[in-house]
Order: structure tokens, then sequence, then C-alpha cells
């Protein structure tokens, strides 16, 4: 695959794989992510999505006795999750390509669904959350775990300016939550502040759609 026609995510991968898993794992986002599976609640013989599991850093914090499914559109993100899954022993996970706008499962397939810092980098979040909300089951329990703009005006105001520079290597840094969650038609059950300065959010609802 040429640079000119790798997708932005395998594009800004390739520049930062080295340090990748050292500082969304170690340094920033590890907090963020065991929060995010505490808000899950997941039981026992659960069936659980990821979405935007790139190299697979959340998959050994999930309880041994659910089963987990990671999916991300970047191929080499995944390579790095199967060699983390093999060389850990996970035997519960399994991860796939697959666009968050279009997931490749059947409706009510899922009793938990994570989507992990890929909400603000996706071009439809909107559709992506939808989706999340289709293949879970009614009353299942939907988390976020992500960077959404600020309440602080001042901060607010910076992530506007910054705004443009972040699309640029593939995020929107002032994503809205409760405008977000308001055109999917979802509540807030609970919210934690998580990782560096509190600046990420873990954010928990419940599908409240109708059986089928």
């Amino acid at each position: 695959m040429s640079k000119k026609s790798r997708r932005p995510i395998e594009q800004i991968y390739s520049r930062v794989g080295p340090v990748y898993n050292f500082i969304y794992g170690k340094v920033l986002f590890n907090e963020g992510r065991r929060t995010a599976i505490d808000l899950l609640e997941i039981e026992s013989g659960n069936r659980v999505l990821e979405v935007g599991v790139g190299t697979g850093l959340t998959l050994p914090i999930y309880p041994s006795d659910c089963e987990v499914i990671g999916i991300d559109l970047s191929k080499s993100m995944l390579e790095e999750a199967e060699d983390l899954i093999r060389k850990q022993h996970i035997e519960n996970s399994t991860v796939q390509v697959m666009n968050a706008n279009r997931l490749e499962f059947s409706d009510n397939h899922f009793d938990r669904v994570l989507g992990n810092l890929f909400i603000s980098a996706t071009s439809n979040p909107v559709g992506a959350l939808n989706e999340m909300k289709r293949v879970c089951k009614p009353g299942g329990h939907l988390v976020l775990m992500n960077h959404f703009r600020s309440k602080n005006r001042l901060v607010a105001k910076v992530e506007a300016l910054i705004g443009p520079l972040a699309k640029q290597i593939g995020f929107d840094s002032a994503l809205d939550l409760q405008e977000l969650l308001t055109a999917a038609n979802l509540k807030v059950k609970c919210t934690r502040k998580v990782n560096l300065f509190d600046m990420w959010t873990a954010v928990s609802m419940v599908n409240e759609k109708e059986e089928v």
C-alpha cells in the first residue's frame, strides 16, 4: 500500500507506532480503559464488542469469563493486537477489521459495547453510536471513553482554535458529548473524568431501545 493510498489512521500510526503502546497504555490512557471496563458492568458469559480496539491494550483487562470481539479500521494496529493475544494467551478475545459506521453484526448481538478513544476520530460519530446501539441488546450497557468538548469556556475556546489542526491528524477536538447523545437518543447513566488532568471522560448509558 503506497503512502498516498493509506487511510489517515494508517498514516498516523505509521509515524507514532513505536511509542503508541507506551504513551496510550501506561502514560495517558490506562486509567480510562480500566474505568470504562468497570462501567460496562460485565457479567459472566456476556458477549462484548469493543469499537476502536487499536493494538489491543484493553483486551488483557476484561474478565476472563466473557467473550470479547474488538474491531478497528487499522490493519497494522490489529496485527499488534493479535500478537498481544498470542503472547498473553488471551483466550476470550478476537479482533477484526471493520468500519464502526457499518458494523457487520446482527441486531442485538452483544450484551455490552465499548467505544474506546474512537468516537471523535470517526467521520460520522452519530452514525457510529447508532450502530453501537443497534448491535447492543435492549437493556445492555454502552460506554464511551473519549475526549469531549470542555464545559470550561476558556478551555473550550482553545479546543475550537486547535480544531482545524486536530482534524488534519484525524480527530475532532471539540466534539460535544451532550449533543452527540441527544442525536443518538441516549441518556447518561454515569460519567467519570479520567486520565491526565481529567481531560477525558468515561460515560455509560443503558440501551433503552424497545425489544424486537
